[in-house]
């Protein structure tokens, strides 16, 4: 009873969903920057902020001027998605000198007084008024305060131009007038120019190189820009955007939390920032590591290893300290994929999909203290960040409606079978395709995999030279909230907030947490690279290497699922997307410790979310109890394995068949045989010991054959004596 009342409590309860602030960054290619070779600020800056608490958006572009990024609109669209309480960083000046009229019409009176010129521009023979740098700085303040958000301007980065030993500032020229016109609309004024030279003078001309491309005296390299960010990121910590930047004192990732679970009897990576060259130390179970934080502030060390048991206190001490308690120690999983991964225990008011079979018992039963779970919540970024928000939650009926389904069942099996605490690290995305989940790095080394990253391209730069799409954003966010938040809100346009392009998903939530200690990974995802199968195989590979590598704990296991039968059942042989989709997953079985849960048994002709999440988490928890500890038991279903022509019938013999083959409720179905012509017809077939023989009388010569091929072989029947349904297959190449 008391569980139950707990439950209504848990689903009852709806927290306030208290919107992040957004900080908004504009200027030039100083800023943002895509030309090869060199990189802009704005980018790195971006990882300085907790995502828990702010947004960050980069919209500056390469080759504006205060000027232009008004005149294209590009304001415009900033402007249409601003709301109160957001920030607005600025910093132009770069692009502004020059002729007023030219070939690229960009530059803007210099000063910061309020003549203007009336001009008809040679670009495209347009009037324009052109008003000086002081006045469009003047404008953007004006605008951001109008919106109820706070406008921060900061002076441009000065170039790698240098005399006497000096290098060159602007504060009698653009850095100078920016910082007027911060004063003229009152605004917060970061004097970047200045801190960065003498930054640069005390590295001196030689290491100051270093940080630029080549021989550009403007423009940064990715070394630069990181450098420059984190410059910046020290000066905002005087504005009010200083309560969302990550701690100074001492950072560490959300993955390390109260209620965190270790993987036993393995060194775990700890790592995050401090003051540079600061001692840090780490401290568990009576045990003490310690390591120098080096000239960024940066650290890693490994924690002890461990056996089974807690709980203990982790205690970090640099030039702050963070002490997390209930840590246990167990097995640890990363459970990955798209949304049938995503689909949580309870239908919520964020996955209203969900809910498995029974949810309501499951959830009331849900009392495992030892099980717990770190749900990172979702985060496409353009580049791989260090932070993801997420927290550790004991298992309980008040935490485990959100809890992944397919990761729970897995979990739990695991916990009850192993006896020890295990712990499930969640990273999972409706409608993602795997690629999303691959880093770009190892992407570009597969030249299949070419055409993804092209096309994800073009859709960037298209995106990224046309402010409208965003603004008409901004304008459609205002109607709906406006509106209550009716119905769906709008798709947003930005490529880098599409689940289904490369790397966003690795960027925002496999970067990091990779390192932190598991035993292995799940996966659960499929559905949304049916259109590009032929492409799977590649990718799956792809995807295994990377995070493999990215841990660097060897072939750790990799578990997935195969996707279950869904669409409306044929009554015919007939080629099938799904059906070759399956094929396309089956092929990373090749790679070592790998293994496939096989649902063909369990999925739903209408819905693509099967209900039954319970078998599949217990079919993959098989898998880790046979192939990871080494319990004697069949990990999985019959296997095809090679099949023998003999007088008119087809032979077929499998692997993993336990002490024999099944045919589950009545005699054996969907196996379909062709001659070489490969017109295929349902066929007969029958278990013969540890075969199965089939035939067909309008099939004489029989050649091939093939197993559940089809979206829905709703009435597939083999199985072994564990009650495990047979993996598809065609011996047709």
């Amino acid at each position: 009873m008391r569980a139950l009342l707990r439950l209504a409590l848990a689903i009852c309860l709806v927290a306030t969903a208290w919107a992040k602030p957004t900080l908004f960054i504009i200027g030039d290619s100083t800023v943002r920057n895509q030309t090869g070779g060199q990189r802009g600020w704005g980018d790195p800056l971006v990882s300085r902020f907790d995502p828990a608490s702010i947004e960050v958006i980069n919209r500056a572009i390469g080759g504006r001027s205060s000027r232009t990024f008004l005149t294209e609109g590009r304001w415009d669209a900033v402007l249409a998605n601003l709301r109160a309480g957001d920030f607005v960083v600025m910093q132009f000046g770069h692009n502004d000198g020059g002729a007023l009229n030219d070939d690229r019409c960009r530059a803007s009176i210099k000063g910061n007084g309020d003549e203007s010129e009336d001009i008809v521009r040679k670009t495209d023979q347009k009037p324009e008024t052109v008003h000086s740098y002081g006045w469009y700085m003047r404008k953007y303040i004006a605008d951001t305060k109008a919106k109820g958000a706070t406008p921060i301007v900061v002076s441009l980065i000065p170039r790698n131009i240098w005399k006497d030993g000096k290098i060159g500032r602007a504060g009698d020229s653009y850095a100078g007038w920016a910082k007027e016109a911060a004063a003229q609309g009152g605004a917060t004024f970061v004097d970047f120019n200045s801190i960065l030279s003498d930054r640069y003078e005390a590295l001196g001309i030689e290491k100051t190189g270093l940080l630029f491309a080549g021989s550009d005296h403007t423009h940064t390299c990715a070394a630069g820009a990181d450098f420059n960010a984190g410059v910046l990121a020290t000066a905002l910590r005087d504005t009010t955007l200083s309560p969302y930047l990550l701690p100074a004192d001492l950072w560490l990732p959300q993955i390390f939390s109260n209620h965190m679970v270790l993987q036993r009897d393995t060194a775990n990576p700890l790592w995050g920032s401090t003051t540079p060259g600061t001692g840090v130390t780490a401290s568990i179970a009576g045990q003490t590591v310690k390591t120098i934080a080096d000239a960024d502030g940066k650290f890693r060390l490994d924690l002890p290893a461990l056996p089974a048991g807690g709980p203990h206190v982790l205690e970090v001490k640099a030039a702050g300290s963070r002490k997390f308690e209930d840590v246990l120690v167990g097995e640890v999983w990363l459970c990955s994929g798209q949304s049938n991964m995503d689909f949580t225990l309870a239908p919520t008011d964020k996955r209203y999909f969900a809910g498995t079979a029974n949810w309501q018992q499951e959830v009331a039963a849900a009392e495992h203290p030892q099980l717990r779970m770190f749900t990172a919540e979702w985060a496409m970024r353009e580049d791989p960040q260090p932070e993801l928000e997420g927290q550790w939650k004991p298992c309980s009926p008040e935490a485990a409606p959100d809890f992944s389904a397919v990761a729970y069942f897995f979990g739990r099996k695991l916990q009850e079978d192993l006896g020890v605490p295990v712990g499930l690290i969640t990273c999972a995305y409706g409608a993602s395709t795997a690629e999303a989940w691959i880093s770009k790095e190892k992407l570009d080394q597969v030249s299949s995999l070419k055409k993804l990253q092209d096309d994800f391209r073009k859709k960037f730069i298209a995106y990224r030279d046309d402010p409208k799409p965003f603004e008409n954003y901004g304008r459609g966010m205002t109607r709906w909230l406006a509106a209550g938040k009716k119905g769906r809100a709008p798709k947003h346009p930005d490529p880098i907030q599409d689940q289904h392009n490369p790397a966003v998903l690795f960027n925002g939530m496999i970067s990091p947490v990779a390192t932190y200690g598991i035993r292995g990974a799940i996966w659960y995802q499929g559905e949304s690279n049916v259109g590009t199968r032929q492409l799977y195989p590649a990718l799956q590979e792809a995807l295994i290497a990377d995070w493999r590598g990215r841990w660097g704990r060897g072939d750790f296991p990799f578990y997935f699922v195969q996707l279950a039968s869904h669409k409306a059942a044929v009554t015919e042989p007939a080629n099938s997307s799904l059906a070759s989709m399956r094929e396309a997953q089956a092929s990373s079985l090749s790679h070592p410790n790998t293994g496939m849960a096989v649902t063909l048994d369990i999925g739903d002709e209408k819905d693509v979310h099967p209900r039954n999440k319970q078998d599949v988490g217990a079919r993959l928890a098989r898998l880790a109890l046979a192939g990871t500890y080494g319990r004697k038991m069949e990990a999985c279903g019959p296997v095809f394995k090679m099949a023998e022509i003999e007088d008119g019938r087809v032979r077929l013999h499998f692997d993993h068949i336990a002490k024999g083959l099944e045919a589950r409720g009545g005699a054996l179905k969907h196996f379909a045989v062709s001659g070489d012509d490969r017109k295929f017809t349902w066929a007969t077939a029958e278990i013969d010991g540890e075969t199965v023989i089939v035939f067909s009388p309008s099939v004489p010569r029989p050649a091939y054959v093939r197993y559940a091929w089809a979206d829905n072989p709703a009435e597939a029947n083999l199985f072994n004596s564990e009650g495990l349904p047979a993996a598809p297959f065609r011996t047709d190449p």
